[in-house]
């Protein structure tokens, strides 16, 4: 069933055999959507989101532009870059928005190891069933997240049953050729591990390299997250922030924030780490301030660094005051050669 739909929305009578669907899968419940995250609580991806307003909403919408021009709208396209970057967040998001007003639009989402059975040819039954599902109740988009699990690259050392279901994909991929109103998407953070036959125009159009925020975005990020706080944190507080956090992603500034209240609320109260009983808390009094963003940048260590050490990150405290006067030269110099780059 579509994530966004309850059992009682649904019109006309699904078969027995559909809603019995998932018994010997991997995992039945494949995920709950969160209906608060709209396209406004997605920060520094706007370009992303109106290339994929173009490609999915619209089609589905006014097809009688694509119509008129005798063109075919792009029929799928495939997230990918490092882990954290707001891939699924922004497919969560635009379920969501696709679900407002009048003509709604059937959101299924599938994990990569969702579709994998222990019974030979099941995962590929699942695959063309939902195929199938998706085109009765058309307009709709299905969304495979870590499509690298579900599709790798076929190879003589391939296990056969893999190969398999890519071919079927393929196959599914192809055969909705009167698709406008059926979009797949498709997300990975391992885009060598994807099958090539996936990456061309007709399966996969587009590809959105979801990459590590900038300052820009990240204090948009922090924006987000911070929005409902009271007293909320200044504009200046926020730019400043952003110049600090380097090669943090999205997911990392979200942890960040959730730190900073932790921080602020051991602070006001240390008496609750000691006490086995529930006390009454002045919830009001809890302020979060610059020393508690310090203590969580402290504790944090980004995604990117942890599995390996990045190249691009702020200078220690140790070096700072040998170097910073170098540094500023280096940039400057670098600001007159690139002057786009800004």
């Amino acid at each position: 069933l579509p994530l966004n739909f309850r059992k009682d929305e649904l019109k006309g009578g699904i078969p027995k055999d559909r809603l019995t669907i998932g018994a010997s899968l991997a995992d039945v419940d494949p995920m709950q959507i969160d209906c608060s995250v709209r396209f406004d609580g997605v920060g520094g991806l706007s370009d992303h989101i109106s290339a994929l307003k173009e490609m999915v909403v619209f089609p589905l919408l006014y097809p009688e532009v694509f119509e008129r021009f005798k063109i075919q709208p792009p029929r799928g396209c495939l997230f990918y870059g490092p882990p954290g970057t707001g891939k699924t967040l922004v497919a969560r998001a635009l379920a969501n928005e696709c679900s407002q007003g009048e003509r709604r639009i059937a959101f299924f989402m599938r994990k990569g190891a969702n579709c994998l059975s222990k019974w030979a040819g099941e995962s590929e039954r699942q695959l063309r069933l939902l195929f199938d599902q998706a085109y009765q109740m058309r307009p709709s988009i299905i969304f495979f997240d870590e499509i690298d699990g579900l599709a790798p690259v076929r190879s003589s050392e391939q296990d056969q049953i893999h190969s398999s279901i890519v071919s079927t994909l393929l196959a599914l991929m192809d055969g909705l050729d009167s698709r406008g109103e059926i979009v797949v998407i498709g997300a990975t953070n391992r885009l060598d591990s994807i099958d090539p036959a996936l990456r061309r125009p007709g399966r996969f159009d587009r590809e959105f390299l979801f990459s590590l925020p900038d300052k820009e975005a990240r204090k948009e990020i922090f924006k987000i997250h911070t929005r409902d706080w009271t007293p909320k944190p200044s504009d200046m507080f926020l730019e400043e922030l952003a110049e600090k956090c380097v090669g943090y992603c999205g997911a990392d500034i979200k942890s960040l924030c959730a730190e900073a209240a932790l921080c602020a609320l051991r602070r006001r109260y240390p008496q609750l780490y000691k006490s086995s009983e529930k006390l009454q808390l002045d919830v009001a009094s809890i302020k979060i301030t610059a020393k508690d963003f310090v203590m969580a940048m402290q504790k944090t260590v980004p995604a990117s660094q942890r599995a390996v050490a990045s190249p691009g990150r702020a200078l220690s405290s140790v070096s700072k005051p040998l170097l910073e006067n170098t540094l500023a030269r280096i940039l400057q110099a670098l600001q007159r050669v690139f002057p786009h780059a800004e």
